[in-house]
Order: structure tokens, then sequence, then C-alpha cells
């Protein structure tokens, strides 16, 4: 395989890479909580004695976008955003998970859930259960839940050394795996509003058009170095014939 068919094999899986990631930016525009994904690519240069250089690109690693989306006020007692750092805490089937996705409910034990039936975890590490009777609720900033019937408990909020280390595992859901958690210092608790995705949608469709535009052009590149490698060997054919 000559270089240029390197060249534009590396650049394609590099590009798709960077559409799927893109594309999922895109999906995710409107979900509460989401932190946009960005791709980091290494080029990897060679240069045989004797020949051109060879050029490859890699794609390296992900990485999230940590800035906070805009804060939008749903007057929903149980819609909550963490303004600043920190994670909600939740308990699946598979274990403990974070997320920044405050859009919570009540179940049928009255246990406050995410939108999945995730329960959500308080500081004592229970479920926050809200008394039946109760009819209003209050998310004071540093956390705190209460109802004019008494109080339900205090959100767990926790931080991590390296948030990039996260693994998200979908649902807006991410796995800490062995790295542990740490108190949150600044707790500052919205109630009645919700955390929205930090997706630039302008800036992801642009980044999509110019994505699908790069992937069609080197697939044209191949298209013509095949057509050109075949004519080359339908000359030797038929020169030796």
């Amino acid at each position: 395989m000559e270089n240029i068919s390197y060249i534009g094999m590396s650049h394609q899986i590099a590009l798709s890479q960077q559409i799927e990631v893109t594309s999922n930016n895109i999906a995710n525009m409107s979900t509460p909580g989401f932190k946009a994904q960005n791709v980091m690519f290494l080029d990897y240069v060679t240069q045989p004695k004797g020949g051109s250089k060879i050029n490859q690109s890699y794609d390296y690693a992900t990485y999230r976008d940590l800035t906070m989306g805009n804060l939008t006020q749903t007057y929903n007692p149980l819609d909550m955003a963490i303004n600043g750092a920190g994670y909600f805490v939740v308990q699946t089937p598979e274990g403990i998970r974070y997320t920044r996705d405050g859009s919570f409910a009540l179940n049928t034990e009255s246990q406050l859930v995410d939108q999945s039936g995730n329960v959500v975890i308080g500081e004592t590490g229970n479920p926050l259960v809200v008394q039946p009777e109760a009819k209003q609720i209050t998310v004071s900033v540093d956390g705190s839940i209460s109802s004019e019937v008494g109080d339900i408990g205090k959100l767990k909020l926790v931080s991590f050394e390296n948030e990039q280390a996260l693994k998200k595992i979908g649902a807006n859901l991410y796995d800490a795996g062995s790295m542990p958690e740490q108190v949150l210092e600044n707790r500052f608790v919205s109630q009645g509003v919700l955390e929205g995705s930090n997706v630039n949608p302008i800036a992801e469709m642009n980044k999509m058009i110019t994505l699908m535009r790069m992937f069609q052009a080197t697939q044209q590149m191949l298209q013509a170095d095949h057509e050109r490698v075949t004519g080359a060997i339908q000359k030797l054919t038929s020169v030796n014939a």
C-alpha cells in the first residue's frame, strides 16, 4: 500500500471518530447536565531511508468540556442543579454512579430518584425519602431537603481529583471505578432549576459540516489513487501481453 493510501485511511479513521463524538454532542444538546466531548489526535510521521514521509493520524483520547451549562428555571421543586463543581450520587443496579442531571422525581416509595429510577443517595449513604403527607419540599443551598412535616435529609455531593477519568456509561451517568470520592467543600444547590447541556449547537453543527466535507474529500482522494493504481496495473499488463 502506498503512502497516500496510508495517509487517507488513517485520516478517515480519525475523522470517523470525530464525527461520532460530534454526533453524540448534537444528540445531547438538550440533555440536562450533559458535557460535550472532543477528540485528541496524534500524528505519527516517519520517513524511510530514501523514501517520502508517511503521515498517519491516530485518535488518542476523548476529553470532556467540564464548563457548566446554563441554568434554566423549571419551577419544579424536585429539579435541582449544582452551581459549580460536584456530582449527585445515585444507586444503580450496577453500583454507585454519579451525575450532573438533577431532574429528579419520586417513586412509589416516596424516594427521590433520577429519570431512570435510580435512587438518589443522601449524605448518610441512605435513600432520601419524602414524607407521604408532605406537600411542600424545600432544598437549601447546602443540599439540605425538608418539608413542612420535617427534615428529609441532605444530598450527598462529591467531587473527584481527576474528573476526566470518570467513565461515561450512558443515561447521563458516570462510573468512578476505583477513584475515591472527595468531599465537596463548597456546596451550592439551586432548587427549581436545571443545568442545561454545555453543547454549543451552532459550533457543533458547523464542525459536523466541516468534518463531512473533509471525509468526502479524503474518500475522493483515495478513489482517485485507486483508479491511478488500477490504470497503471492495466497498462503494465497490456505491455507484458
